[in-house]
């Protein structure tokens, strides 16, 4: 082996010395990222600060998302709007339809989130009148956002069977749309 071959090794061992270790304190590094909403998903921008028991409400939003099996976040904005943002990336072959199941998964977590706060001896200042639930179904081909909105009364309602499925659903309003890459 030359002179010429053996620092060409060693500027390239270097090279790969330090591109690991850029990737290991990225990989260490404290972020919250994993629970960021997707850029193409609108972020409410509160307009003033959240109370502590609404902190808490939308901190067991998102427990109760994650253990549904869903990563994204719950927000709880101070007119009462409980917002979901959830991302979920589609398997080859999953068409972005089926992840607007995923909204009555959502509707679910609110339910629950209803029944946890009216559990709670202290006032919560954080109950909702109406819930929005957007869902970014990423794939390799194209990312699509379904939306759905609905009252918190009428999803009430429907949990108690006072709406029927068919009722519920012509209530909830739904959008899909394909977001360029």
């Amino acid at each position: 082996m030359t002179s010429k071959q053996r620092r060409i090794i060693a500027v390239l061992a270097v090279a790969n010395t330090i591109i690991i270790l850029a990737l290991v304190v990225l990989v260490m590094r404290p972020s919250s990222t994993h629970l960021s909403p997707s850029p193409h998903l609108h972020t409410p921008t509160p307009t003033h600060s959240l109370t502590p028991q609404q902190e808490t409400y939308q901190w067991k939003g998102t427990q109760l998302l994650a253990q549904a099996g869903l990563g994204g976040m719950v927000a709880l904005t101070p007119g009462g709007l409980l917002r979901f943002e959830i991302t979920y990336p589609l398997a080859p072959g999953q068409v972005p339809e089926e992840a607007a199941q995923l909204v009555w998964t959502a509707f679910d977590v609110a339910l629950a989130l209803g029944e946890w706060a009216g559990s709670r001896d202290e006032d919560t200042n954080g109950s909702f009148t109406q819930i929005e639930v957007t869902i970014l179904a990423q794939s390799i081909q194209t990312d699509t956002q379904v939306s759905a909105s609905v009252s918190a009364a009428d999803l009430a309602a429907f949990s108690a069977g006072e709406l029927s499925e068919d009722e519920f659903i012509e209530r909830v309003v739904y959008t899909t749309t394909r977001l360029p890459q």
